[in-house]
């Protein structure tokens, strides 16, 4: 059976008493099999950006980062951020081992087509799992921030949707959590419980589907024809959530039955 991945926000992630809630609650769902949790940080990006004079720029929902400031997502994401989580989720007994893309050269990137010279924002090219894998066999729950590296050995800033999608690919996860300020895939301002690859088109096509959440919902469409048993998406706002979103009481999921 293939591994659970969980992304979590930027927002989820600055949010102490939630991270410990999660870390429960994966410290029941590790027995069931192995878990990776990836996380983004764009909030503490931005809060360095700014007290270096630094002001953030977004293309397409993408961050612009430049030589000057990929320093700074480093120390944000795989730095501060990493950090932080690895420390409260051990304080709730598991064995988190903190890593980003360029350890163990997890990831490989390429850097997203633009004009702008020094452009360090980036998509993921290749994967070796190894290092996850490594860490698997010896009891460890990866931490992952989403910094990669080049072919030619510099830093990229690869935003974690795209990196969480590519990793369940590569390792056929059983399940794609995405932990999201939404509460799942709106229909009439509520969530849409269980939704099919097919159903899903049909609901983009008529327009019920819409916005931001479009990309969203062809990614675990992506993920599915991938070989990933199941997608789901909603938000975290107290324990239990994960359990309740597995288990379709929260949420919705694409795909599969668990």
């Amino acid at each position: 059976m293939g591994p659970t991945v969980i992304k979590t926000g930027g927002d989820f992630a600055e949010n102490d008493e939630l991270v410990s809630s999660l870390a429960s609650e994966l410290l029941v769902l590790k027995n069931r099999g192995s878990i990776l949790l990836i996380h983004g940080g764009g909030s503490t990006i931005s809060e360095l950006g700014n007290r270096w004079g630094y002001e953030s720029t977004f293309v397409n929902g993408l961050r612009e980062t430049s030589f000057e400031t990929m320093p700074l997502v480093d120390m944000a994401l795989a730095g501060a951020v990493n950090k932080r989580l690895v420390r409260l989720i051990r304080r709730k007994g598991l064995d988190a081992w903190g890593l980003s893309g360029v350890d163990g050269g997890l990831i490989l990137g390429e850097k997203t087509e633009t004009e702008k010279p020094g452009n360090r924002t980036g998509r993921v090219a290749s994967i070796d799992a190894r290092p996850l894998r490594i860490l698997w066999e010896n009891g460890y729950l990866p931490v992952l921030a989403p910094p990669a590296s080049d072919a030619r050995g510099r830093g990229l800033n690869v935003n974690a949707d795209e990196v969480s999608l590519a990793l369940a690919l590569n390792l056929k996860a059983q399940n794609l959590i995405f932990i999201s300020d939404i509460p799942g895939v709106l229909l009439e301002e509520k969530p849409i419980r269980r939704l099919d690859a097919l159903s899903a088109e049909k609901k983009i096509a008529d327009g019920s589907i819409w916005g931001g959440m479009i990309p969203k919902v062809r990614s675990a469409i992506k993920a599915l024809e991938g070989g990933v048993k199941a997608v789901f998406i909603g938000d975290y706002l107290e324990y239990g959530d994960l359990e309740r979103i597995l288990s379709h009481q929260k949420g919705t999921a694409i795909g599969g039955i668990n």
